[in-house]
């Protein structure tokens, strides 16, 4: 026998199990858990924080919501062991032609075939989560399930051949079991046990500091409204207060903003909110619950601050949830500068469904019979409205610098600002009597 034949004869008897594709399967799971790696350090670290992530945003919703936890864990967290365990394992399997090897291998393959059907199982789960629940979806999340995912289609197309080879049966049955009962345990935990409602992040911003402004900035957001312009009719009080921005040498003219509750109260906070934005509209509710209780000894400013690249050059990209947004902003100033005694009114049936924003159209013509098309259509493109919005995008811009985070709404109380809605209309009122020391 010729060394040729002799080598052909000894390859043909060894069970070659592995090949490139192994590496393409190792190379598709540590990608996954690289993105798994850095949305677990972002949720430990700052909040589910993630840089190209806005305020509202898809991703943003999906990392914020409940269902971005388990028993308060972020998934990302058991997803990183699940990957880890499963690249680490596809090491073990050897193209070795001993008995040793070869019952190693078929315990091998067992692991991995129920690591492949597992990932498969907690991807569909999460991965339809977005979609059916949250209706929006998170491309690192995504990302990550459809490489994990991938990986375990390529290794599952493999395991018949490494099966046959290694003369056994492939636990078809088990990886299927295991899919189903770990969707059926990740969404009973969830749904019996869903994570609590996070806490607002408050950060205390020190005025002995102060934030280095262009003087064509300062000057903007100290002009009056435009004298000419019929329809901008709200002038300063010179009796009212200016109120601060906490770490800067900024001040909102509170006469050019609409204030729920008594604009003379001791007590103010201002509230940076967008009316498209959901959780804006949420700590709305629980200022509307709260100030009463407090009756002319607490009022807070509303600071239209759109999520709207349209008007604000802070946003790179308009979400769809915030499409329109700088027109709503424009709206309701307009309403409070030519009509402030009829903003309660309006405010009031804006936000009279906290869950969902009335559309653009009708909300217009609500405010068409508030003011009159004519003065509507003059006073939401008035050069006073503009400067307001610009002033309002400043403090959003310097909060957001100073506190670390972008997150809305915003509410500057006193030197603090708090970021995002509390977990209820209580805990609202709970910060507000420790900040202001309310009675």
């Amino acid at each position: 026998m010729s060394n040729t034949e002799s080598n052909q004869s000894h390859h043909s008897s060894e069970p070659i199990l592995i090949g490139n594709w192994i590496q393409l399967t190792r190379v598709l799971l540590f990608s996954a858990s690289i993105i798994t790696i850095y949305l677990a350090l972002l949720a430990l670290t700052q909040g589910g924080d993630v840089p190209g992530c806005g305020p509202d945003s898809d991703c943003d919703k999906v990392l914020k919501s409940p269902w971005a936890y388990l028993l308060g864990v972020p998934v990302s967290i058991p997803g990183l062991c699940l990957y880890l365990g499963f690249l680490l394992k596809t090491f073990s399997i050897k193209n070795q032609n001993t008995l040793a090897e070869n019952k190693k291998n078929i315990r091998s393959l067992n692991a991995l075939t129920l690591c492949a059907f597992a990932v498969i199982g907690a991807g569909i789960w999460f991965i339809g989560i977005q979609g059916l629940v949250i209706k929006a979806f998170c491309p690192f999340c995504c990302t990550a399930h459809a490489l994990a995912m991938t990986a375990s289609v390529i290794f599952l197309a493999r395991a018949g051949i490494i099966a046959e080879r290694l003369k056994v049966n492939i636990n078809i049955t088990g990886g299927i079991l295991t899919m189903t009962t770990l969707i059926a345990i990740i969404g009973g935990i969830q749904y019996i046990f869903p994570k609590q409602k996070p806490s607002a992040k408050i950060v205390e911003l020190s005025n002995s500091k102060t934030n280095s402004v262009p003087k064509n900035n300062q000057k903007k957001i100290a002009t009056q409204p435009d004298q000419n312009n019929t329809a901008a009719v709200v002038k300063q009080n010179d009796k009212e207060t200016p109120f601060p921005i906490p770490k800067t040498k900024l001040s909102l003219i509170t006469s050019k903003l609409p204030i729920i509750g008594n604009r003379n109260a001791k007590n103010r906070i201002a509230v940076l909110f967008d009316y498209t934005c959901h959780h804006c509209r949420t700590l709305h509710s629980y200022i509307r619950q709260t100030i009463p209780k407090y009756e002319n000894k607490l009022s807070c400013i509303m600071v239209p601050m759109p999520l709207d690249s349209k008007c604000n050059p802070l946003i790179k990209t308009t979400q769809k949830d915030h499409i329109n947004a700088c027109n709503y902003a424009k709206i309701c100033l307009a309403v409070h500068q030519v009509s402030p005694e009829k903003y309660d009114e309006f405010d009031n049936w804006l936000f009279s469904n906290h869950n969902s924003a009335k559309p653009l159209s009708t909300v217009r013509n609500y405010a068409e019979r508030i003011l009159g098309k004519n003065i509507l259509d003059e006073t939401i493109n008035s050069q006073s409205v503009l400067d307001q919005i610009a002033t309002n995008i400043e403090v959003y811009n310097l909060n957001s610098t100073n506190g670390g985070t972008t997150i809305m709404p915003q509410a500057i109380i006193k030197n603090r600002v708090m970021f995002g809605p509390p977990p209820s209309a209580q805990a609202l009122e709970n910060i507000l009597i420790q900040i202001l020391d309310l009675k």
